[in-house]
């Protein structure tokens, strides 16, 4: 539950995983076109390294990866990143009903098969990051009321405690 004042949807930055360089390119070609600050990983050792430094708003996972899989990626991200605070949209040319209900059991937020629909993907990305938005504003609000509420316990509290110069009574 993020104590920080909620981000700004000025720009959002975009961490495109694939392997495969062309892939990356054409997705970074339309979302910086479309408004969007990007960032690439070639694998899913380097999208950890890159979000253990420097958190994207979104991601977009390739599955079929040498080394580290998509959802082993998608794995290690959801143990220091929830679904809540990091949307993540897997892109796979896996269009089995099994690969998509395991992505999005396992923590997937979304999961869309290649070859990818560019309008589709990015309503997508707009609705998860509002989405996001949206609850980065409401633990924002909370945690300010949270804040509020233990000032005025306290002050109620010091209140009723007697003075040292009272007689107990």
């Amino acid at each position: 539950m993020s104590e920080q004042a909620p981000r700004s949807t000025a720009m959002h930055k975009v961490l495109i995983v694939d392997d495969i360089e062309e892939n990356r390119a054409l997705l970074d070609r339309v979302l910086k076109s479309a408004g969007y600050a990007t960032v690439h990983a070639a694998s899913g050792r380097e999208a950890l390294a890159i979000i253990s430094t420097d958190v994207p708003d979104i991601v977009l996972l390739d599955w079929m990866m040498p080394e580290l899989s998509g959802l082993e990626t998608l794995r290690e991200i959801r143990l220091i990143h929830p679904k809540t605070h990091l949307p993540v949209i897997m892109c796979t040319a896996m269009d089995e009903d099994a690969s998509i209900v395991t992505a999005l059991a396992e923590g997937a937020n979304d999961y869309m098969v290649k070859p990818i629909s560019l309008p589709i993907l990015r309503a997508r990305m707009k609705s998860h990051l509002e989405q996001q938005q949206a609850i980065e504003t409401l633990d924002h609000a909370r945690a300010q009321a949270e804040r509020k509420l233990g000032e005025q316990a306290r002050a109620m509290f010091s209140m009723m405690q007697p003075r040292a110069d009272e007689p107990l009574r």
